[in-house]
């Protein structure tokens, strides 16, 4: 025989979630924690009389008591109410849960971003942004994609890169320039240096080298059509000098025109950032006298609004 305390409060009743919210669910699970109706209305600052007369209304739309109020002291659960406050405990961690994700989703501190990278930033601001970036922001997964210049300014037109950090007048070069999509800070700037086999004549020295003084060497370059700013940069600085570069090879990846150099095949001009990279048989100097100056960007779609792309933005603007 069904005790009293376990029956049905108004029998088969057909409940109607609209008439039910969250605040009824915390409200039991309150009453059941406190074990008393008193100490769960004092815990939730409400009027007692209030608090049982919500509990009452969701045992009567439940169809069954929560509470066995045959024993105050303390108040016990029902066996009903046992399986019931299990699962609404579960809903409303869950329901926290999304709210906490969501927030942190809203603030950028989760989700990912797409970043573009070349060598020149590796070689330079990168170790220092990401490290300040995942101090701040340890739960965001920066997926890091090593491309060319004009393979990142195809996929930030294209939206599959959130941002590429390379040099800009790369960017100053492209075709699409006088409409741009894009948008661009400047992150590092930094000179060109000459790049010499360790035996060269000016290998010895601790100076700075002239360009003029080089005007029968042979180079190793950057090509022209995958790196036409760059290119147009070192000509330039040798034309103003008196003559123009003997090309015996083009390289696009520095680690190539660096084992050629140490191979004693030529020299090369080069970003600065390259000093970073210790290769044997490898010195580099300083050019004497006026040399371009490089900028390294961070260039990104005007029209992304991403959040973590606002946040990296802020990073890499305090390093700066």
């Amino acid at each position: 025989m069904m005790s009293p305390h376990q029956g049905s409060v108004s029998g088969r009743s057909q409940l109607n979630w609209d008439e039910l919210d969250f605040r009824h669910l915390k409200f039991a699970v309150t009453v059941a924690d406190q074990q008393s109706f008193v100490q769960a209305a004092d815990h939730l600052r409400i009027n007692q009389g209030f608090l049982s007369r919500q509990i009452r209304y969701l045992e009567k739309r439940l169809g069954f008591e929560l509470f066995d109020r045959s024993r105050r002291s303390p108040l016990a659960l029902t066996e009903s109410g046992q399986a019931f406050l299990k699962d609404a405990r579960f809903i409303l961690a869950k329901t926290q849960h999304a709210i906490e994700s969501a927030q942190q989703i809203n603030r950028g501190e989760k989700g990912h971003l797409t970043i573009g990278i070349n060598t020149s930033i590796s070689n330079s601001k990168l170790p220092d942004i990401l490290r300040s970036f995942y101090q701040q922001y340890p739960d965001v997964t920066l997926i890091l994609q090593e491309l060319a210049s004009y393979d990142q300014i195809a996929k930030l037109k294209q939206q599959q890169l959130d941002i590429g950090f390379f040099h800009l007048h790369n960017l100053r070069t492209d075709h699409d320039h006088e409409n741009p999509v894009l948008t661009s800070k400047t992150v590092v700037k930094e000179m060109l240096v000459l790049v010499l086999p360790g035996k060269h004549r000016f290998a010895r020295r601790s100076d700075s080298v002239s360009i003029a003084a080089l005007s029968n060497e042979q180079f190793i370059l950057p090509p022209a059509d995958l790196m036409y700013g760059l290119r147009d940069q070192i000509d330039q600085l040798c034309l103003a000098a008196g003559f123009k570069p003997k090309v015996r090879q083009e390289a696009a990846w520095i680690s190539t025109v660096l084992g050629l150099v140490a191979g004693g095949v030529g020299i090369s001009i080069l970003p600065a950032n390259v000093e970073n990279l210790q290769r044997s048989g490898v010195v580099y100097r300083s050019i004497q006298g006026k040399s371009p100056v490089l900028e390294i960007g961070a260039v990104w779609h005007q029209s992304n609004r991403s959040t973590i792309l606002k946040n990296l933005l802020t990073v890499v603007e305090n390093l700066s």
